[in-house]
């Protein structure tokens, strides 16, 4: 297997395989000076104040775009009572990390320099997907993501959006320029579809963000 940028999906395989999207995650230089800026002068207000710079800024560049859809989830309880409803993904932020960088945000200039090329040695891949001709899955997805983001509403990052890659993609801001995808072509015999079996198997033991079945 391989890896392709967004710019190289037209030349992709055109055989069965299977693929999983990433996105390199890249923070401005202007957001990093800026939330620098925030930070020290919320700092010479309160401590209070500069931690609550630090989770903010922590929630819009890292951690927001890639909080996880709502989880259905059922309880039975032992007089037979039954609960089901929705629960909502709250990532976890550590109190020791948001206190370093409240009293030396200046840190957050490596972590984004580190993050831009965590993908994907270190982070779940967005998407797993298999395709007959991975060539065509693949160019449906990138002219899926294009038409939305060209009629994009003003809803926010955060609300509730309609499941699928694109419009997961779309709604949370990603700029599609930073995605790529690992793609892996499966030989198989006319008809066998080896790839479903696959796709099966990796999105049980990997955990995509934005889908799993």
């Amino acid at each position: 297997g391989h890896a392709l940028t967004w710019h190289e999906i037209e030349t992709a395989p055109e055989g069965p395989g299977v693929y999983a999207w990433y996105s390199r995650l890249v923070i401005s230089k202007a957001d990093i000076e800026n939330v620098i800026k925030r930070v020290n002068e919320a700092r010479s207000k309160s401590d209070y104040d500069a931690r609550r710079e630090v989770e903010e800024a922590l929630d819009r560049f890292i951690y927001s775009p890639y909080r996880e859809m709502p989880y259905t989830v059922a309880l039975r309880g032992q007089l037979k009572p039954r609960y089901s409803g929705e629960v909502s993904h709250e990532p976890a932020k550590s109190d020791s990390l948001i206190e370093r960088l409240a009293k030396e945000p200046e840190r957050f200039r490596v972590i984004a320099d580190i993050l831009k090329t965590a993908a994907p040695w270190f982070t779940a891949p967005l998407y797993i997907g298999m395709a007959d001709n991975l060539r065509v899955r693949l160019k449906q997805h990138k002219t899926k993501i294009v038409e939305l983001r060209d009629h994009q509403s003003a809803s926010a990052p955060g609300d509730q959006v309609e499941a699928g890659f694109a419009n997961q993609i779309v709604a949370r801001r990603f700029d599609p320029t930073n995605l790529f995808v690992h793609i892996s072509e499966v030989n198989v015999s006319a008809g066998d579809r080896e790839q479903n079996d696959i796709e099966n198997i990796l999105n049980r033991i990997n955990y995509p963000i934005f889908g799993r079945n």
